[in-house]
């Protein structure tokens, strides 16, 4: 490297650390360390003992706990419109509608999510009664699916070939083909969403970051000169995973308390929220609680390939999903946004423009990346599309919230190439610009460690995971 080149990236280097500084002293009586929250609380964890809320391992959620302490916390209306404009599986609005009376309202562009919404809908309206009664049916059915001549099929993506043995593919095949055959339609979309839910169970996969992993036992590694040594653990068969799932949901079931006549019905849109948040009336939102994708170059349509596949996603839909989700992997291209008028990419546009912290961590990552220092060019591009795409959210979000409504978000601060970006800083500098105040973030006391490249190049740091409070003025 020149020395031009150094000095230049010094110079930007040292722009953009000044601006991350500039910012938290900006924030700095903003940022609150909640002793009250932890790592497990505000992801999915704490949801792995809680009935219901266990039946599908959605990752990317948050808990039940955490919306509860939310709603407690905060002024916010029992009666009113929730919205979860990022909804993965609606934990947000299913809490706020069951245990604080509001109209829940979910936006999801992955149909993982969307699935998962719409079997919770139909669940709420039966008896727990008739759920075990499905369950324990069920599970002494085997022989008769075991007797079918399968006519459904797995049709796999290019990247879940070899993630189920023979045997287990075969009667999931069979299972699906038989209970396509049962007249009662709650009971066959019982039966569908178990077997959708067990996938990575009885598969050679394991859900891990930005991908899967892949158990060396996997067909896919007979033949490859390519193997792995990397061991999930135990593989089980489909009717174990099968008679695990049923059992702890008959349990699940028999000690949680059915209510008379009370029902979920969270209304659910499906698409980019980009999109569909038109849909919603102008000041209609008293809250909006949210964990957006974070600016860490996860793809959630590969960790959730399994269950994309069972659902009928093909290699198309795939590469569309990847393009519409909010810019957050280097395979996203910038976004034209057609579909805004002309004043509502002004509004943006200006308020975008005006972010010159943000600018200067650009800037940085642009020349890191024109002198291949970033571990994938595509990098400084993600990072820019993530945080236009947030401010046209921010944007369009504003308008369908009430005067005095909260907008309450869950996401992390992330580091690349030695430099921290404070995520909840400049996506609360663009939200000011949209009427939407800082009431204060809640800081996690304990953060979450840089990724393991960052670590090797520039040591252990600890990043901001934070819950954002912002109030519409």
């Amino acid at each position: 490297m020149t020395d031009a080149l150094v000095e230049q990236k010094n110079q930007a280097l040292s722009l953009a650390e000044n601006s991350v500084k500039n910012l938290y002293e900006k924030y700095k009586n903003k940022l609150e360390v909640n002793p009250d929250l932890d790592r497990k609380i505000v992801s999915f964890q704490a949801n792995k003992i809680e009935p219901i809320f266990r039946w599908f391992h959605y990752r990317e959620g948050f808990s039940k706990q955490l919306i509860e302490y939310i709603l407690e916390n905060i002024n916010i209306p029992s009666g009113g419109k929730i919205l979860d404009p990022f909804a993965g599986t609606g934990v947000a609005p299913f809490v706020a509608e069951k245990y604080h009376g509001m109209d829940g309202i979910a936006i999801e562009l992955m149909p993982v999510g969307t699935f998962f919404m719409q079997c919770r809908n139909e669940f709420s309206k039966l008896k727990n009664q008739d759920l075990i009664r499905y369950a324990r049916n069920a599970l002494e059915s085997r022989h008769e699916w075991l007797k079918t001549t399968p006519e459904w099929e797995f049709k796999h993506l290019k990247i879940t070939v070899g993630a189920f043995s023979y045997e287990d593919e075969k009667e999931l095949c069979q299972f699906k083909t038989w209970l396509t055959n049962i007249e009662d339609k709650s009971n066959k979309l019982f039966l569908d969403f178990i077997a959708f839910s067990i996938l990575e169970k009885f598969s050679f996969t394991r859900k891990d970051g930005q991908y899967l992993r892949w158990d060396h036992r996997s067909p896919r590694f007979l033949d490859a000169s390519k193997k792995t040594t990397f061991d999930k653990g135990e593989v089980l068969s489909f009717f174990e995973a099968l008679r695990r799932k049923l059992e702890y949901i008959i349990e699940d079931l028999s000690i949680e308390v059915s209510e008379e006549n009370k029902t979920n019905d969270v209304k659910i849109l499906e698409g980019s929220v980009l999109k569909v948040i038109d849909e919603l009336e102008d000041n209609s939102l008293d809250a909006i609680i949210t964990s957006p994708p974070y600016c860490n170059r996860y793809d959630y349509t590969r960790t959730y390939a399994l269950e994309l596949a069972y659902l009928g996603v093909n290699e198309e839909n795939i590469r569309s999903l990847r393009q519409t989700l909010l810019t957050c992997t280097v395979e996203n291209k910038p976004k034209h946004f057609e579909w805004l008028s002309d004043e509502d990419k002004h509004h943006i546009n200006q308020a975008f423009d005006k972010q010159s912290d943000l600018s200067n961590v650009l800037t940085f990552l642009d020349i890191e990346a024109k002198e291949g220092r970033l571990n994938n060019k595509g990098i400084a591009t993600m990072v820019r599309g993530y945080f236009y795409d947030s401010a046209v959210h921010l944007y369009q979000a504003s308008k369908k919230m009430k005067t005095g409504g909260y907008y309450v978000m869950v996401n992390d601060n992330v580091k690349y190439n030695g430099l921290e970006i404070p995520v909840d800083l400049i996506l609360s500098e663009i939200a000011n610009e949209f009427s939407l105040k800082t009431e204060k973030i809640w800081v996690l006391p304990k953060g979450k460690g840089n990724s393991s490249q960052q670590m090797k190049k520039h040591g252990r740091t600890e990043l901001r995971k934070c819950v954002y409070i912002w109030k519409k003025a």
